[in-house]
């Protein structure tokens, strides 16, 4: 097994080392690249095109002769002349063993036809082709392969937009126009637009030089055209494409040979009706060979009484006259020398391209993700700018409620106060005499406690203190609300943004989509389809624990408030009785050490402030870390967290973006050094 694997590998090695320099950094560049990132069949085109023939592209305006022309140079009478149809449609004209027509439809399907089709073709039933490939075997066109192409046409925007697109990968351009019409204003602004940027690879033929009056003419249109031309192709030749196709095809070879041509399409046509089964145009198969003797017989007849005329006719000098040879003299000497450089030039510039694109699709992707950062900063810093705000506004709210319980407790205090009622008291005191003690008597008057009044006067649920006491819970517990409203302020913006990130960062790629089944785009499709549970989730997370925790302080306070009045009051009260009657006790006792308890305004409200625990409300509603302030610390923080998390998953994403973003530099650094080395050998 080993040694076989090892076999496998020399054989691959040895393959890739024939090889050209081109070819191999093409598989370098696959191989560096994510599989996603591309097609076989984009790396496998461009292998190919360094073998593939010469591609020469035939461009001219609307009856300039480019058919006349293509003809003469492949020196067969193939393409219709005139007005038809194929001038819209792309036609390649490449080498094959038999003169064949593949027709190519805009559904995807291919069709064989005899050339004659061409001369048949009517625009109803050219609409759904899309182009055409002409097969030849003429040698000719195993190193040059034409194509007729729509032009630039300003009543149809496809057409142009067809032909730009084939010009952008051609090794050769031959711009063909007439002679007496050349170098007019709108040729030249169309061909400055269009064609100057392949002036290097670019031949302007000046057709029907034939309809001049004589040479002098031919040259001063020549002059005029390089003149109106300059900058814009690399040669200008004056041609008769018409003079050129009667030249070649008016050799004795070339009329034998398109005799043959012609009785070969009669055959060619018999066998195509026969296989394709229309029984209705089929015939008797005695009766086909009786019609192609026939048709044999009399092209043989025709054929010697040709020759005879041919021979005395000269060929040669008409195809110098046509100035013909100076366009295969282009061919040969300026383009196909190129032709290697051209391909490899092309070849690299595509690649290039479609690195850049690649390139521009994945830093795209990744301004998606440094968007969303932004996005996530930008709430967080004004989240905590609004917090700030909200804060400061319910703070003052918060101290309201303490200022009001404060307030409410001191009219309790004074309600209690006011209430207190002398009483006069005897006490008995003893003296010390000479022989004995004596008790002596003392009236005083002591402050005493009306306790039954006070509980109905303060428990009456009627009276304006007991419904400002409870307006006084309501309140606290309603704050709730408040803070509720600012907290949501901020997730809602945050869900905002992120819907609004959502919806635009597909929408971004679009424009710059090269490779639609990438990895990183799926990955940054699926994340912004999961974008609330990725990140909303957890803010939203936050501020339900932030909500929840205030609510359960708030509560406290509130229930008390409304659960705990009754007793506190009934405490407050017993309290002080108890106190006063205590302290009548023992001043009954010993009035020298133990003084009578009068309860002052102060005594009264700190009994009041114990029993209805008001250093914890004050604490919580009023000191330095009341619950309100807690609430918002703790939910900043834990905001500035999950940003922090959320930021850092998006980090990860954007650094193995990174990684293939490096990859894609690495190859275009190669492709570059690889163009420069073409420069260098061209």
């Amino acid at each position: 097994m080993l040694k076989q694997y090892l076999k496998e590998c020399e054989i691959l090695q040895a393959k890739i080392a024939q090889k050209s320099p081109t070819q191999r950094l093409i598989l370098a560049c696959q191989d560096n690249l994510n599989p996603s990132d591309y097609t076989l069949s984009f790396f496998e085109n461009l292998q190919q095109k360094e073998v593939e023939p010469m591609q020469i592209a035939i461009i001219g305006q609307f009856s300039s002769g480019k058919s006349t022309f293509l003809n003469a140079l492949l020196g067969q009478d193939i393409l219709p002349t005139g007005i038809t149809p194929i001038t819209s449609k792309v036609c390649k004209i490449c080498y094959g063993e038999d003169y064949i027509l593949e027709i190519l439809y805009k559904d995807g399907r291919k069709v064989l036809q005899n050339i004659d089709f061409l001369h048949k073709l009517s625009r109803e039933n050219s609409q759904n082709i899309h182009h055409f490939c002409l097969y030849a075997p003429i040698l000719f066109l195993k190193e040059i392969n034409f194509l007729d192409t729509p032009g630039f046409n300003s009543q149809n925007s496809d057409d142009t937009h067809t032909t730009l697109k084939i010009l952008e990968n051609v090794d050769g351009i031959i711009w063909l126009t007439l002679i007496d019409n050349a170098g007019k204003n709108s040729e030249k602004a169309l061909l400055k637009e269009f064609i100057t940027h392949f002036a290097q690879k670019s031949l302007c033929v000046l057709n029907q030089k034939d309809r001049l009056k004589d040479e002098q003419e031919v040259q001063t249109s020549l002059e005029y055209a390089k003149v109106a031309f300059e900058g814009i192709f690399s040669e200008v030749i004056p041609i008769s494409a018409k003079l050129a196709l009667s030249a070649r095809l008016n050799t004795p070879q070339k009329f034998l040979e398109n005799k043959l041509l012609s009785f070969a399409q009669i055959i060619q046509t018999l066998a195509l009706q026969d296989s394709n089964g229309d029984s209705k145009k089929s015939q008797n198969p005695q009766d086909i060979m009786e019609s192609l003797n026939a048709t044999y017989q009399n092209l043989q007849e025709g054929i010697w009484q040709e020759l005879e005329t041919l021979n005395s006719q000269n060929a040669e000098q008409r195809m110098q006259d046509s100035n013909m040879p100076l366009i295969f003299d282009f061919l040969n000497q300026t383009i196909k020398p190129k032709a290697s450089f051209a391909k490899s030039y092309s070849t690299l510039k595509k690649l290039r391209e479609m690195h850049i694109l690649l390139h521009l699709q994945y830093h795209k992707i990744n301004q998606c993700y440094l968007i969303l950062q932004r996005t996530l900063q930008k709430n967080l810093q004004e989240c905590i700018a609004n917090c700030a705000l909200s804060q400061e506004k319910e703070q003052k709210i918060f101290n309201d409620l303490y200022i009001g319980l404060d307030l409410w407790l001191d009219t309790l205090a004074q309600r209690i106060f006011s209430a207190l009622e002398k009483k006069p008291f005897t006490f008995a005191q003893k003296e010390k005499g000479l022989l004995r003690t004596k008790s002596v008597e003392t009236n005083k008057e002591v402050v005493i406690l009306p306790i039954e009044k006070l509980h109905i006067e303060l428990q009456n649920q009627d009276t304006q203190l007991v419904k400002d006491y409870k307006a006084l819970s309501v309140k606290i517990k309603n704050f709730l609300d408040l803070f509720v409203r600012s907290i949501g302020q901020n997730t809602n913006a945050l869900k905002q943004e992120l819907a609004k990130w959502q919806h635009n960062a597909p929408k971004n790629i679009e424009l710059y989509l090269v490779a639609p089944q990438s990895q990183a785009l799926g990955n940054l499709r699926e994340f912004a389809q999961n974008c609330y549970e990725n990140l909303l989730d957890d803010f939203n997370k936050n501020a339900l624990v932030a909500t929840s925790y205030l609510r359960s302080e708030l509560n406290v306070l509130s229930n008390f408030l409304a659960l705990s009045y009754n007793n506190a009051i009934d405490l407050t009260l017993n309290r002080l009785d108890l106190k006063i009657k205590n302290a009548i006790t023992k001043h009954r006792e010993n009035q020298e050490e133990f003084a009578l308890f009068n309860p002052t305004l102060e005594n009264v409200r700190e009994s009041l402030n114990e029993t209805f625990c008001f250093e914890q409300f004050q604490a919580r509603l009023f000191g330095p870390m009341n619950c309100l302030k807690k609430t918002y610390a703790q939910f900043l923080n834990q905001n500035e967290q999950t940003t922090q998390d959320k930021m850092q998953l998006i980090t990860q994403a954007s650094f193995e973006l990174k990684k293939e973003i490096d990859k894609i530099m690495q190859n275009l650094t190669a492709i570059k050094a690889e163009q420069k080395s073409v420069d260098i050998q061209k």
